[in-house]
């Protein structure tokens, strides 16, 4: 198993653990030695997720803010990759995409060094490096403000750039969905998207249906704005009633 694939297992350990465990009890979960699991704790306490404290460890508390970029890209990736399978075919050469800087959206990144002649806009560092190496895609990275803990460029420099834009499909993920909306947990980060959503001819949104389990502080958008909407399964009865009145595809 890969060191993801361990960081992955860890969380899950912890998380059905109320949070903490010892180091011991998590080589005995994960079946890993105790310096592979102390190279995995070191990385994930790097990345602000988790805090080690004589011999024990415990995940560092979420909040309705924005999480940090290693949490995401680890967080929920079984979901992600069948979420970026579901979007494929919504990838066409030639496109014009704007890409939001979220670890789901992030997931596209192999599908579309397989499209030619794209054309990607992000906000997203993490998004722009996976796709440097691409052959027969062209990038542009919105100027802007440096969010340090999501990698991603906010601003109104950000917003603005976004704008001389007319994409096809603007693919974006949230922090959280409920009945109420669809939630960020950054100001900063909703405005970009929000640019994105105004210049692209449709929406796309990712998200698994975990995200209604979560907090989000900041109102993106409500459902009226988005066209299709793709999950790797079901939610609540009750929101999957008013999903179903107001967004036109679902998959």
């Amino acid at each position: 198993m890969d060191s993801n694939g361990r960081k992955q297992q860890i969380l899950d350990v912890l998380n059905k653990s109320n949070g903490i465990s010892s180091i011991d009890g998590l080589c005995h979960r994960v079946f890993a030695s105790r310096s592979t699991i102390r190279r995995d704790l070191i990385a994930l306490e790097e990345e602000g997720i988790v805090k080690r404290s004589h011999g024990y460890v415990s995940v560092i508390e979420k909040s309705a803010n924005e999480s940090p970029i290693g949490m995401r890209r680890i967080e929920n990736l079984d979901k992600k990759q069948i979420i970026a399978g579901k979007t494929a075919p919504l990838l066409k050469d030639g496109m014009v995409i704007f890409l939001d800087s979220s670890s789901t959206v992030c997931q596209l990144a192999p599908l579309l060094k397989l499209r030619h002649n794209i054309t990607i806009i992000t906000n997203g560092i993490n998004i722009a490096n996976e796709l440097s190496n691409a052959q027969d895609l062209k990038c542009f990275l919105c100027p802007g403000v440096l969010k340090h803990k999501s990698l991603s460029i906010v601003g109104e420099f950000a917003s603005s750039f976004i704008k001389n834009f007319n994409a096809e499909l603007a693919i974006i993920s949230c922090k959280a969905i409920n009945t109420k909306g669809i939630f960020e947990g950054d100001d900063s980060q909703g405005l970009v998207k929000k640019s994105m959503i105004e210049n692209a001819n449709t929406t796309v949104l990712l998200c698994d249906n975990t995200k209604e389990e979560a907090g989000g502080f900041f109102k993106l958008t409500d459902f009226r704005d988005i066209d299709v909407l793709i999950s790797n399964g079901q939610f609540s009865p009750e929101l999957d009633e008013l999903l179903e009145k107001n967004i036109t595809k679902i998959i």
